[in-house]
C-alpha cells in the first residue's frame, strides 16, 4: 500500500469504535428484549371497555343472585341516603391506577352479560414504590351515570352489566372523585389457568376455612399454611358463607398477594409459560407503550408488600333501597374519598 492510500485510510478513534460496539450490542439486546414482549402482549385481549348499551332488565334473576345475603348484611344498618363527593378529579403524575375487574364467567372468551364480581384499584407510586390495592365492596349502592336507568341506583358489581368496564371505571372516578381511565379484566377462567401454571399458591387458612375448601371435595387442607392447587383456591377466594363477603373481600386480597410471591419465584421458562397461558385470558384498555412502561418500572416495586384496604370504610354506611327493589349499601362517597386519596397516597 502507498503512502498516499495509507494516508486515505482513516483509523476509527478506539474510544468512538468501542462505543459503536456497545451500542450496537444494546440495540440488539433491546430489539430481542422488545421483540419478546411485544410477542406476549400481542396475545392481550385489547377492548375500549365499551358496550353496545343493551338494554337489560332489572330484575332479571342473574342481577337478583345474592340479594337475600344483602338483605341479611343490611338488616341492622340504618336507613340512609348517600352522600356525594365534591371536588376536583384526584390526579397525579407521580401515581398509576389501574381498575382490576374480576367477571363471573369461567369461559376462554369475555362475556358482555357478566357481572364484576371484584373490583379493585391498582394503586402504584412511582416515586414511593408502594402497592396499594383497594378493593370496593360490590353491594355498595351506585348511581347509574348513563343508560335506561340513569340516576337510580343499584349495587357495583351491576354496572358491568349495564355498560361494561367503561361505565365501571366511570362510577368509580365520580363517586370518588378520582382519575381512572385504565383497567385490566379476568374472569375465573384466567383465575385457574392462571394459578395452575404457577403451580398453586400458598396460603394460611383458618379452621372455618379449611373445612369449607373441605367440603367443596377440591383439596384436602387443614387449618394452618396450606398450598393450594386452583380449584381450592378459587373456592378460597369466592367463599363468604362461612363469614361475610367484607371478608371475603379479604381472601382476595390474600390471593393476589400469594400469587405475587409464588411469580416471583419462577423461573425464565415458568415464567414464558405463565405468560402465554394467562396474557390471551386478559382484557385491557392499556396500550402496549403503558403496558411495556409497567414492565420498565416492575423492577423498582421488586420486594414492595402491598397494602390494602377495603371502601367503604367501617361506620360510614348505611342502608337504601335501589333498582329491582334490591337491597344497597348507602355510602358516605365524602367520608370515603378522603379516607381512599390519604391511603393511595401515605
Amino acid at each position: 500500500m502507498t503512502e498516499k492510500h495509507a494516508a486515505g485510510k482513516k483509523k476509527v478513534p478506539k474510544p468512538l469504535l468501542i462505543s459503536i460496539i456497545v451500542f450496537s450490542v444494546i440495540a440488539i439486546l433491546f430489539g430481542s428484549v422488545y421483540g419478546f414482549y411485544h410477542s406476549k402482549i400481542s396475545l392481550i385481549d385489547f377492548n375500549d371497555g365499551k358496550t353496545s348499551g343493551d338494554y337489560v332488565d332489572p330484575d332479571d334473576s342473574e342481577l337478583n343472585v345474592g340479594a337475600d345475603e344483602m338483605e341479611s348484611a343490611t338488616a341492622g344498618l340504618e336507613d340512609k341516603e348517600s352522600i356525594s363527593a365534591e371536588g376536583n378529579l384526584f390526579y397525579s403524575e407521580d401515581i398509576i391506577n389501574i381498575l382490576l375487574i374480576g367477571t363471573d364467567e369461567r369461559t376462554s372468551n369475555f362475556s358482555a352479560n357478566a357481572r364484576g364480581d371484584t373490583c379493585m384499584l391498582l394503586s402504584l407510586n412511582k416515586k414511593k414504590h408502594t402497592v396499594k390495592l383497594v378493593s370496593f365492596e360490590r353491594g355498595m349502592g351506585v348511581p347509574i351515570l348513563s343508560g335506561a336507568y340513569e340516576g337510580q341506583y343499584d349495587w357495583l358489581t351491576h354496572t358491568f352489566r349495564y355498560g361494561g368496564a367503561d361505565l365501571m371505571m366511570r362510577e368509580i372516578q365520580e363517586c370518588f372523585r378520582i382519575k381512572i381511565d385504565r383497567y385490566i379484566r379476568v374472569n375465573m377462567k384466567t383465575f385457574i389457568d392462571g394459578i395452575n401454571v404457577i403451580g398453586g399458591i400458598t396460603v394460611t387458612l383458618s379452621q372455618a376455612e379449611a373445612n369449607y375448601i373441605n367440603k367443596t371435595n377440591t383439596q384436602n387442607v387443614s387449618a394452618g399454611v396450606n398450598h393450594l392447587n386452583a380449584e381450592a383456591a378459587l373456592t378460597y377466594a369466592r367463599c363468604r358463607s362461612i363469614d361475610s363477603d367484607w371478608i371475603r373481600i379479604q381472601r382476595q386480597r390474600n390471593v393476589i398477594s400469594a400469587a405475587m410471591n409464588q411469580i416471583k419465584d419462577l423461573n425464565i421458562f415458568e415464567f414464558n409459560n405463565t405468560l402465554n397461558t394467562v396474557l390471551p385470558l386478559v382484557q385491557t384498555n392499556l396500550t402496549e407503550g403503558e403496558i411495556i412502561g409497567l414492565l420498565l418500572l416492575a423492577p423498582k416495586f421488586k420486594g414492595a408488600e402491598i397494602e390494602g384496604m377495603t371502601i367503604p370504610a367501617k361506620g360510614t354506611y348505611g342502608s337504601m333501597t335501589g333498582l329491582g327493589g334490591r337491597n344497597l349499601f348507602s355510602v358516605d362517597f365524602k367520608t370515603n374519598t378522603e379516607i381512599l386519596h390519604g391511603f393511595i397516597t401515605s
